[in-house]
Parts: structure tokens; sequence; C-alpha cells
């Protein structure tokens, strides 16, 4: 069995046909140590296909994960709609916005053509490409950032939003309502170039920033209506704590749930399946504390917690920190691959539950 049919069948419902647990991760996947195996640095691999094909494939080629992401960046939405971004042309960093420029519906700028705008017709072909190279054998994802995590965080100033969310309520819902087509569209975009996975990397809409009540009127709605225009499946990503709103991630209608180390894997499954019972769960291998740092024991201790725990897929919690050595990628999808075969759910004894058992 191959990576692409392990996963889509995890996606699709089938689990019980796979022959282990998959390592994905759905987030980025780049680093520097990919950057220099590959030849593919930033700024120029957010802007080239070719680097961005190279790249994003890296940690497939060079580690064994079971998927495939572009784009790198969060920003790509925020840009279309007429954000000004510093690519960081001197260094290896994450592109930021220069400044928060919208105040109101109309400072937002919208494209005549949005598969023209910005870095969307890089990373529409750096799929074309991948697609062509790997398709049936590894699942190609894109993620796109939803309209409240890149409002909020790229195009509005963030503490005027979140004021915004008590003080004018309608507000926020005209900008969300505004923006929403640009951004089924650019979902659309990545379906029809062929990617097999989209992720909604809602981010800024944890318990961190906001409160269930507030995820469950300005978020999930538009969640909903983008997930509602795809055929692929889709994936619901929140880095930060979640624990109180796993039920309306769930709500949301993805085909599956990813977490970071903050929300408790086994209260993520309770809450998931009070919605959806058995709809799969991805995480939560801390990105920074365990798998950058390590050591590989470490990458071990936490890839088994999580299988023990119930997790659908192991993966980071997030993007891959840009200095993680590639050998502790290499761990990471190695240990999923000795501690989740067979998976638990098919009936036996996992390497995961068995090491547990011994260890009590």
């Amino acid at each position: 069995m191959n990576s692409y049919e392990r996963v889509m069948k995890i996606l699709l419902g089938m689990k019980e046909e796979v022959d282990r647990i998959p390592c994905v991760n759905f987030a980025s996947v780049a680093t520097v140590d990919f950057m220099k195996a590959t030849g593919s640095f930033w700024p120029a691999a957010h802007k080239d296909p070719v680097k961005m094909a190279k790249l994003s494939s890296a940690a497939h080629r060079l580690c064994g994960l079971d998927n495939i992401t572009v784009p790198f960046s969060t920003v790509v939405e925020a840009e279309v709609l007429g954000a000004v971004i510093d690519y960081r042309e001197d260094r290896v960093r994450w592109p930021s916005i220069k400044e928060f420029r919208v105040k109101e519906i109309s400072d937002l700028k919208f494209p005549e053509d949005v598969a023209k705008a910005g870095t969307v017709p890089v990373i529409t072909e750096a799929i074309k490409l991948l697609k062509e190279e790997f398709g049936g054998r590894v699942p190609v994802n894109a993620f796109l950032v939803p309209p409240f995590t890149s409002l909020s965080s790229y195009l509005v100033d963030t503490i005027s939003f979140l004021k915004c969310l008590i003080k004018e309520p309608e507000k926020v819902h005209d900008l969300c309502t505004a923006v929403l087509d640009v951004y089924i569209e650019i979902a659309e975009l990545y379906q029809e170039a062929g990617a097999d996975v989209i992720t909604l990397h809602e981010m800024g809409a944890s318990n961190d920033n906001i409160s269930p009540d507030h995820f469950d009127e300005f978020v999930k709605p538009y969640l909903k209506k983008i997930i509602g225009r795809l055929s692929v499946p889709t994936v619901l990503n929140i880095c930060g704590s979640a624990v109180r709103i796993v039920d309306k991630m769930a709500e949301s209608g993805p085909s599956a749930i990813a977490v970071d180390e903050r929300t408790s894997l086994r209260e993520a499954r309770k809450a998931i399946d009070r919605v959806r019972t058995g709809a799969p769960l991805i995480g939560n291998i801390s990105a920074y504390w365990v798998i950058h740092l390590g050591p590989v024991e470490k990458i071990r201790e936490a890839v088994g917690k999580a299988i023990g725990e119930g997790v659908d897929m192991v993966s980071p919690g997030c993007d891959f920190w840009l200095e993680t050595p590639t050998e502790h990628i290499r761990a990471l999808v190695e240990t999923t691959k000795e501690l989740g075969s067979p998976p638990p759910w098919l009936g036996g004894k996992s390497r995961a539950i068995m090491d547990k058992e011994n260890a009590g």
C-alpha cells in the first residue's frame, strides 16, 4: 500500500483497509535543511513553481513523509486582497505583511482575476507539477488560510478586529462575507489543479484568541461554505488550544481534524465522536519542543503517546520549525511506521500499545 492509498482511505472513512498509521503534515513542510538539499530557498521557492514543487516534496523524498504540502506561506490570500508582503529577501524567514491596511471593506483590493493574483498561479502550477510526478503515489495537499484568520491576522489590525467581535459584530460578518468568494475560488483553483486534499489552516480561531461562541458565529459558517464547495477531502487544522471547540470544528464539516499538543487527543476524540463517530483525528506532536529539539528518544515517546491516545494520522501540530534537523523528521516518520504497524483499530496490538503495556 502506498502513501496515497493510505492517507486517502483514512480521509474517506475507510481506515480499516490501511496497513499502518500514516505520518503526515498538512501545514508547511519547508525546512532550511530541505532548502539546502533541493537548492530551493526562500523567498524564491514562494515565487517559482519548480522550486516550490522541489521543496514541498523534500520531506517525502528524503524522509518518507506520507504527503506533500504546498504552499509554505500563510499570507497568500492576504496578498491576493491587497496586502503588501515582505518576502524577507535578506534571510530565510517567514513572509509577513508590511502593515495592516484594511479598516473598511472599501480598503480591500479585489483582483480582476484571482487565478493570476499574487502567488496563486505559482501554487497551482506547482500542484500540477507535483501531480504529474506523484499522482496516485503520494497525496498532494494544498492549504489556505480562511477568512477569519486571514482578516484578523494579516489584513485588519488584530486588536481592532477582535474588539469588533464584541462591539461591531456585523462589521466582522460584512468583511467575511465580502471576501468569502475569493477564498472559495482559491480553494477551487487548487482543486482544479489537482490537489488531492485541501487543508483549512485556521490558526487564528483557537481558544487562545476567541471564545467557542465566537467560533460558532464568526468562523464555522464560513468554513462550512468553503468546504461545501469542494469535492476533495478537507482537513481543518487549528494550532493553538482547541479543546473547547473540537466539536465545533467537526460541525464545520471537514473530512478530518488536525490539532496540536495543546489539545488533548483523548478529549478531542470524545468531542469529535459526539458529532461524527470515528471522523479522522490528526496530530499532535509539538513541532518545536519535540520534533525540532528532539532528541530521537523524545520523538519516539511522543509518537507512541499519540498513537496510544487514538490518533488516526501522526503529524506535527503545525508547520515544521524551519531549523528542524532532517534526521528528526526522518525519526518521526520511521517511528510512526514502526509503532503504527498495524494500526490499533484493526484489533491487533500495535507496537505503540505493546510498549505502553510493557512500561506499565
